[in-house]
């Protein structure tokens, strides 16, 4: 009874399998399962790379899907969503299984579905509680996603970033400037923050244009539930820790200590 797997197109039947459990799989046309993890803080080019990468379809046609208005029509959670904006922010980091060689339509539909469950009627009440609309909110924790790790953190940042929009102070994340850039960076130079980009948000106050990577649920969380503080800035110091300060003065003290 040695243990063996027989592939024929996409059935995957085992020798371990009952008669009936092999009949099952050939009635309902179960298939073998691709399994592709979307990372947290992704954006759309790089879920298409990965995609592609994985052979499940190409980048473009990923983008393409991420692109189509349809979708607006399709999930409720999209209606304040600019219609000329993409799906960037929307596209739910989780796990999932599906076939190969499978519609990019379908991978689209699948992460909104997710991202659907996640945003129940609780999480719907408390975005309307808190005045904000669904898009802020995903906006905001993309970037909160892109600039800390830790749930404690991102909440810390989400009230720094909240507290800088009430009175009117550039949101000055860097993160934005390197989407609006188009490349990686570690580090965000002076004549990078000049760039004419709406999604540059040390040259334009406010929110950027739109959401800059695909948040996870904490990140989303720590959109709707900032923690209540002074802070207006923030730094990721060299040993990892991110450091908080209610004053210019004491944040570029902070600079010249924790960064080299």
């Amino acid at each position: 009874n040695s243990y063996r797997k027989i592939q024929a197109g996409d059935y995957l039947i085992s020798s371990q399998m009952s008669i009936h459990q092999i009949l099952k799989i050939l009635t309902n046309g179960e298939t073998a399962k691709e399994k592709i993890t979307i990372v947290e803080g992704w954006d759309i080019e790089e879920i298409g790379d990965y995609l592609e990468s994985k052979n499940i379809c190409t980048k473009q046609e990923f983008i393409d899907s991420a692109n189509d208005s349809k979708w607006i029509q399709e999930f409720s959670f999209l209606k304040d969503k600019p219609q000329e904006l993409n799906l960037e922010g929307y596209i739910f980091p989780d796990t999932y299984y599906l076939n190969k060689k499978v519609a990019a339509d379908e991978i689209v539909e699948t992460a909104l579905k997710k991202l659907e469950s996640e945003l129940d009627n609780k999480t719907l009440e408390d975005i309307e509680k808190e005045n904000k609309t669904i898009f802020e909110i995903v906006t905001m924790a993309s970037m909160i996603e892109k600039e800390v790790k830790t749930l404690e953190d991102k909440r810390l940042v989400s009230g720094v970033l909240w507290n800088r929009l009430e009175i009117g102070m550039p949101l000055q994340v860097d993160a934005t400037v390197i989407y609006a850039m188009g490349q990686e960076k570690e580090k965000v130079y002076t004549k990078d923050t000049k760039i004419d980009s709406p999604y540059n948000t040390y040259k334009y106050r406010g929110l950027p244009l739109g959401p800059i990577s695909n948040p996870g649920i904490d990140s989303i969380n720590a959109a709707i539930f900032p923690t209540q503080s002074n802070y207006l800035y923030y730094l990721s110091a060299d040993n990892g820790k991110t450091i908080f300060s209610k004053t210019l003065e004491e944040h570029n003290y902070n600079k010249s200590k924790y960064l080299k």
